[in-house]
């Protein structure tokens, strides 16, 4: 159901609700006390009046409504008085009340009496049966006399159980029919609360009832934007409906149409509110015509100064004296437009603010921004707030102006690349390609559309600007340097854009292009605009292609790193770290990588060679989860710091293969996925290897080969080919040999491994990858009878243990490996302890067992049990399925899950867990408190929701709801647990 549009009425998801069934939202406070007087009531014998007066629209119907199937369900006969009953004077109808209100289906329709003397025969009649509950709705539209002749008969019957409900509303609170109301309090009669504007909790909640699905926060917008009137939300969405504007994927109703522009990016749009639904600006227009005209005309002329605004400017801006802006603010505030701050006052939602800003003539609305650019200017204010509102006035030969709004764009980078990126791109709108400033401002926009993670708008941007500048500057001879010059920056930003996306084999042409003129400050280049140079760009792009060919390049640099770029210099030193990494020189690597800059000015540039992330990638290894954790957490916030949104991926990336590390196999799921959509947001791929590295590992330790053969196809679909020079060889070839092994067996998965086994630069790759995977060649070699080759992964992991004394997961590995090809015990035993990896620690435990065997039973079956104990809590079922086949052969027998046979799809198909899930979740539980009833984590939930969503292919939450609702789901779950 992914992207699907909501139509009326041929969508079964988007029908709309019958007005009594569904909750009654933000009135718990006023059914209670209604609850209170109907038991009282009942209780007593007694009669009594509750009266209530409201706003228009503010629900007063609806809570009737809920009051008489209340009432019905205590026993009491509910007579409806309401509009459309005979005893309404016809000359008062109002167009605002009809007859035939909704009624729920659970309950009879009230009786409508043709007048008082057939109120009190249906009164009498009903009190024969028990209590009586008399609704009159919309008293203020009653013939006067009729209501008055009813008020008396209320009164009359005051020692009889017959409760009264009448309401009026607000505005009609001076009517002849409000102040008879008002005189029954006299005897007796009790007022209700007004009804108060629904709070946004209650808006979003109303909203969901209405659309059968979580609103998403630009629907939940449009909602918190309308007062808190639940009329005005109810037709908002039937509007909504009407026009076809909604989608819903994944339990959440989203516009069809793009999201609303918001914050800084909303303020510089040509329109913002562009893209706003018909529905709500009928909503919107409806409340602005409500307002006395002079308030109109200031809310239009605070909203060109934008969302938020300062009363000081507003007053200059209107040419008002404050005393002259209090009725119209005070206005505006009590009808819910406005809120008021310490210092400012803000348009309650952007979405309000955008109608209002709709309303403004497109000429004057330019006026007006030039007129605050100016107030602002004048001010000595600051230069970026002058910049929003220059890109709506500024014409191209305004020099000044669109100097302005370079510069602001430029300030706006290092901390906020999103709204540089707005800014910038603006203001190319304004200028010709034949203007100095182009060049600037397509530099800056594509710098921060790098920056922010659009890469695709990057390239979009960059190549569009220099072939436009190349058509209007053609080179003469021998002026391709100048050309080059003056383009620089903008090409290496778009070099950095094409190898962040993964086209690296694009790049050369790039630089080549730039390389006669170089990173120069010229013809208005502006170095601070922090371009990467291209033997930067190149280091970049050989450490992802051609280790070899990058390690090289980095050398040459290290002879004079004075005579360089510091970036380029840490790019260099982070290559030859890692180079010692992959030698074995595990020590000497780390050693550099702390004595490196971490990065430079805004880590972009270097973002293939860091020193934080590196240092992070070689302590998950080792399995140095501590170490690692404070470096992950340096990682991410550096990307924060330096509001690096494209860099996103690989904070992600290090922290699931952390919480794999750890064996928190839900976490590391989770984590992957949120890395796999910031890559596809970005369309920057290169962490992907590493993402869908851990979903298969994740697959693969639960003992799931079926969906770990899926994600290793879609792993190797979305992952460019590469030979032993890829950084990534050494993961990739480990799992897809691990996996091959539990599918084929060890002869098929050696065949995996086959570059390793000649190649020692390749085979210590393969156990500097995991400190497991020594012992898990080492065994899978002597399971294919190949003992040459388990030898010489034993050999290396020896060495490179050698070289790392300090690091007790290199010395575990060795040992482990070492033990499995002498059988010796004791080895193996030191091993168990040395391990930082909680899967590492029960597989030696595992392997210590299978060597006990021989000659002492009762370790054997110690070892196997502390084994199974250690891969049950990982969640690692086809380890601990293996455990207990060996602990059987020794004659113990371990207590194991039900096995229950089931089919691959459809209801049958969940397990006991998976239905007890169903079951919650139906129930309107959210995942957090699903895991409290169940006494297992979030993140387990969120892993059953996704099995389930698969073996009975829907999409949502809503689908759960349908089909366990509906006849033939079973009512009760099979015992958690089962298989």
């Amino acid at each position: 159901m992914n992207g699907k549009t909501l139509e009326k009425p041929d969508d079964p998801v988007p029908q709309f609700p019958p007005a009594v069934g569904r909750p009654l939202r933000g009135r718990d406070g006023h059914l209670e006390q209604i609850r209170a007087s109907l038991r009282a009531t009942a209780e007593s014998r007694q009669g009594g009046i509750t009266l209530l007066e409201s706003p228009a629209g503010s629900g007063r119907t609806r809570l009737l409504q809920e009051t008489g199937a209340l009432a019905e369900g205590l026993g009491f006969t509910v007579i409806d008085c309401s509009a459309g009953g005979a005893w309404r004077g016809e000359e008062a109808a109002s167009p605002a009340v009809g007859a035939g209100r909704a009624v729920a289906p659970r309950v009879p329709r009230p009786v409508r009496p043709a007048g008082p003397v057939q109120v009190q025969a249906q009164i009498d009649a009903g009190l024969r049966r028990g209590p009586v509950l008399v609704l009159v709705d919309d008293a203020q539209w009653a013939d006067p006399v009729q209501l008055r002749t009813l008020c008396g008969l209320a009164l009359k019957l005051l020692a009889a159980p017959v409760r009264w409900l009448l309401t009026t509303r607000t505005e009609d609170a001076r009517s002849a029919n409000s102040l008879l109301l008002r005189n029954l309090t006299i005897h007796r009669a009790e007022w209700l609360p007004q009804l108060d504007a629904l709070d946004d909790r209650a808006v979003t909640e109303l909203m969901g009832d209405l659309l059968g699905a979580r609103p998403s926060d630009d629907v939940r917008a449009l909602g918190e934007s309308l007062g808190g009137s639940p009329q005005a939300i109810v037709e908002l969405v039937r509007g909504l409906l009407d026009e076809q504007c909604l989608r819903i994927s994944g339990g959440t109703v989203s516009l069809v149409a793009e999201p609303l522009a918001s914050g800084f990016t909303s303020a510089v749009a040509p329109d913002p509110g562009a893209h706003l639904p018909r529905a709500f600006l009928r909503l919107m227009h409806d409340r602005l015509d409500r307002l006395a005209p002079g308030t109109q005309r200031l809310l239009q002329v605070a909203a060109v100064l934008g969302p938020s605004f300062m009363p000081r400017d507003l007053a200059e801006m209107a040419d008002e004296r404050p005393v002259q802006l209090l009725g119209p603010l005070q206005e505006s505030l009590a009808a819910g437009l406005l809120t008021s701050g310490t210092e400012e006052f803000s348009f309650h939602r952007e979405p309000i603010w955008y109608a209002v800003l709709g309303t403004v003539p497109p000429l004057m609305r330019s006026l007006l921004h030039r007129q605050a650019a100016n107030m602002i200017i004048d001010q000595l204010g600051d230069g970026t707030a002058a910049a929003v509102h220059l890109v709506h006035c500024a014409q191209s030969d305004d020099d000044q102006a669109i100097a302005t709004i370079r510069e602001a764009a430029d300030r706006l980078l290092p901390v906020s690349p999103q709204a540089a990126a707005a800014l910038a791109l603006r203001g190319l709108e304004i200028t010709a390609p034949t203007q100095p400033e182009h060049i600037a401002l397509a530099t800056t926009a594509t710098a921060a559309l790098v920056r922010s993670g659009s890469l695709h708008r990057a390239v979009d941007v960059a190549e569009r600007v220099v072939a436009g500048h190349r058509r209007a500057h053609p080179a003469g001879p021998g002026e391709g340097a100048r050309q080059d010059t003056r383009t620089w920056p903008l090409r290496a930003w778009l070099a950095t854009a094409l190898l962040l996306r993964g086209e690296a084999a694009s790049v050369p042409r790039v630089l080549c292009d730039a390389a006669a003129g170089g990173p120069l400050a010229a013809d208005g280049t502006d170095p601070a605009q922090g371009s990467p140079s291209p033997l930067l760009l190149r280091l970049t792009m050989l450490s992802h292609t051609d280790e070899r060919a990058a390690l090289e390049a980095a050398d040459e640099v290290l002879k004079d790193e004075s005579a360089h770029e510091r970036d380029v210099g840490t790019a260099a030193r982070n290559i030859r770290a890692m180079s010692l990494w992959g030698d074995g020189r595990i020590d000497e690597s780390l050693d550099l990588l702390e004595r490196t800059p971490a990065h430079g000015d805004d880590g972009t540039g270097i973002w293939q060679n860091n020193s934080l992330w590196n240092t992070a990638w070689i302590l998950i290894k080792l399995r140095d989860l501590d170490g690692a954790t404070v470096m992950v957490d340096a990682v991410r916030r550096t990307i924060d710091a330096d509001s690096n949104g494209v860099l996103d991926p690989v904070q992600f990336a290090l922290r699931s293969w952390v919480s794999f590390a750890r064996g928190d196999l839900a976490e590391a799921e989770q984590l992957a996925r949120a890395g796999i959509t910031a890559s596809d947001a970005a369309r920057m791929p290169l962490c992907e290897p590493h993402l869908r590295a851990v979903l298969v590992a994740v697959a693969l330790r639960r003992g799931d080969l079926a969906e770990a053969l899926e994600r290793q196809g879609q792993w190797e679909s979305t992952t460019a080919p590469g030979g032993p020079l890829r950084p990534w060889w050494a993961m990739r070839c480990l799992i897809t040999a691990q996996v091959t092994a539990a599918r084929r067996g060890a002869e098929q998965a050696l065949e995996v491994l086959r570059d390793a086994r000649h190649d020692d630069g390749l085979r210590r790759r393969l156990v500097l990858e995991d400190p497991s995977a020594t012992a898990w060649c080492v065994r899978t070699a002597l399971a294919a009878g190949d003992r040459e080759f388990a030898a010489r992964i034993a050999d290396c992991a020896g060495e490179v243990a050698a070289l790392a004394r300090t690091r007790p997961a290199t010395g575990a590995a060795a040992a482990h490996g070492r033990a499995l090809l002498t059988g010796d015990v004791t080895l193996l035993a030191r091993a168990v302890d040395g391990y930082g990896d909680p899967w590492a620690v029960a597989s030696a435990t595992e392997d210590l067992g299978v060597l006990l065997c021989g000659g002492d039973r009762e370790g054997a079956i110690s070892a196997f049990n502390a084994a199974m104990a250690g891969y049950d809590g990982l969640g690692a079922k086809r380890d601990s399925a293996r455990v207990r086949r060996r602990l059987r052969r020794l004659g113990v027998r371990r207590r194991h899950w039900n096995l229950v046979a089931r089919p691959q799809t459809g209801w049958d198909s969940l397990t006991g867990a998976e239905e007890k899930v169903a079951q919650l979740v139906a129930r309107g539980l959210t995942n957090r408190q699903v895991a409290g009833e169940l006494f297992i984590s979030p993140h387990t939930v969120s892993f059953h929701l996704r099995q389930i969503y698969r073996k009975l292919a829907i999409q949502s939450r809503v689908d759960l709801t349908r089909i366990v609702c509906a006849p033939g789901a079973r009512a009760a779950p099979a015992p958690f647990g089962a298989e």
